[in-house]
This record gives C-alpha cells, structure tokens and sequence, in this order.
C-alpha cells in the first residue's frame, strides 16, 4: 500500500516541484531588475542634481556676453582735392608776355615752348585767395632756367614760387618786402634733374607760405608785415598762373583744395 502511494503521487510532487523552481526564477530575475534598476538611478541622481544645479545658476548668473569694443569714433574728413582740369577750349589760357614760346594742352598736360624770356598759362576759373593748397607735377625739358613759376593769390596780395631759376638751381618765393627770390630767407640751392617729373604743393594760409617739392618741407615762412609781391614781368600771371624762363618744360595734375585752420594743421600732409 505505502508503495502504491509513493508511485501514485510522485507525478504530482514533480509537477509542483517543477511550478516551484519556475517561479523561484522568476522571482530571483524580478529581483535583480529591481536591484538593477535602484542602482541605475543612485548613479543618475548626481548627474541629475548638477544639471539642476546648472540650471539654478544659469538663472541666478546669466552668462555674461564679452564687451564688444566701441568702434573708434570716424575722423573728420579729409579736405577734398578738385583738379583744375587741363583740356583744350578750357580755363587755362595762355599768357600774354610778349616773346612767348610755344604753348600746347594735350592730354592733361601743359607744355610751355621755350620763350624769350617767358612763356606761361593762366587759369580764368574759380580759385580761392586765402586758405587753401595748390598741387602740380612739372619738369623741365629743355633749357637751364626755372621750369615752374607759379604765382598764387595771397588774400589781397600775391607771390610766385620759383623753382630752378638764377641758372637753373636756385628756389624761392618772389617776392617778400622787395626783395625777389634770389635775395630773401627763403633761397635755397637745389639740384633738378632734366626730364624728371617734380610734386609741388604749396600752402597759403593767414599765417604762413609753406612749399613741399616730393613731400619734402622745403619752405615754411612766417608771414609778417612785409607786403607780398610779385617781379613785374609776371603780372601775365595773375591770380594764378605758371610760367617757364627760356626754357621748355611741361605742366599736369594741378588741383586745389581749401582748407579751414588758420595753420592749415587741418589739411593731410600727403598726396
């Protein structure tokens, strides 16, 4: 009897005990994703906090934008250059001497023929008096004597710059109390070379002449109360006007400018 029932009821025990292993597995499999999952978020929670953490201070200390620097403030404009326009049938003219040379305009330039003594233009257009720059390129083609008298208004008075004149080397201003350009303090010797192109730009101001030959300083006179004048053979010349002693020599990219300061410290020291 004892043995009928092992045998009876041994399927029956296995069976449970098969039920049983399989929700042990279950259970254990349940467990460790609980331990797993507790674990994953102990470690997030530190990442989390510090993103808050971040946030917090973002909005406490907001991110300061680097300081744009201020852009300097626009200089006050140059004074502006206006070309005294060198064309045929336009206002420069030629000067009446008596003796003249050949004179030509020809694609922007002026070429004065050699003359006995002088041959020279004059310009009929507008042209300040008083505060202002003159500018030009001139050189000599032929000849020894000076290539480029320039005679310019001066309030109500007037002076000719002389470069290259007395044989050739010698500049100036012509002419100051009297006395030409030959015989006042702002003489100087310099050597010019046959055929090379010379910048001049001279500076009228209340106050002072000044005379640069290739960005070179070469005068500067203090104006006092000597009268300015000029030679009487260059009256042709008036108001403004270049003329060439028996010599040949060529004129362009003559233009002007105004400028305000008394001491012309206002206008660029450039071309």
């Amino acid at each position: 009897m004892a043995v009928a029932l092992v045998v009876s009821f041994g399927p029956i025990i296995s069976i449970s005990l098969d039920k049983f292993l399989i929700m042990s597995f279950i259970t254990e499999q349940f467990v460790r994703a609980i331990k797993t999952f507790a674990l994953l978020a102990v470690l997030a929670a530190p990442a989390v906090t510090c993103a808050d953490d971040a946030a917090k201070n973002k909005d406490k200390n907001p991110t300061v934008k680097p300081t744009e620097t201020p852009k300097p403030a626009e200089a006050n404009s140059e004074p502006k250059w206006t070309a005294l326009d060198i064309r045929a049938e336009g206002s420069w003219v030629q000067s009446l001497f008596g003796g003249d040379g050949e004179m030509e305009i020809a694609d922007g330039v002026i070429s004065l023929g050699f003359g006995d003594p002088l041959t020279g233009v004059r310009w009929e257009g507008d042209f300040p008096r008083q505060q202002y720059e003159i500018s030009l390129e001139a050189r000599r083609t032929a000849g020894f004597d000076f290539f480029c008298g320039m005679t310019v208004p001066v309030g109500k008075e007037r002076c000719s710059l002389i470069l290259g004149g007395w044989g050739g080397s010698l500049v100036g201003l012509s002419s100051i109390g009297g006395e030409d350009a030959a015989h006042n303090e702002t003489m100087l010797i310099r050597e010019f070379e046959q055929n090379r192109w010379y910048q001049v730009r001279m500076r009228v101001t209340q106050k002072r002449l000044q005379v640069w030959l290739d960005r070179e300083q070469i005068i500067d006179f203090e104006r006092d109360d000597r009268p300015l004048d000029i030679r009487a053979e260059m009256e042709q010349s008036t108001p403004l006007g270049i003329a060439a002693f028996q010599c040949e020599s060529q004129i362009r990219n003559v233009r002007y400018r105004k400028i305000e300061d008394p001491d012309g410290k206002d206008a660029i020291e450039k071309k």
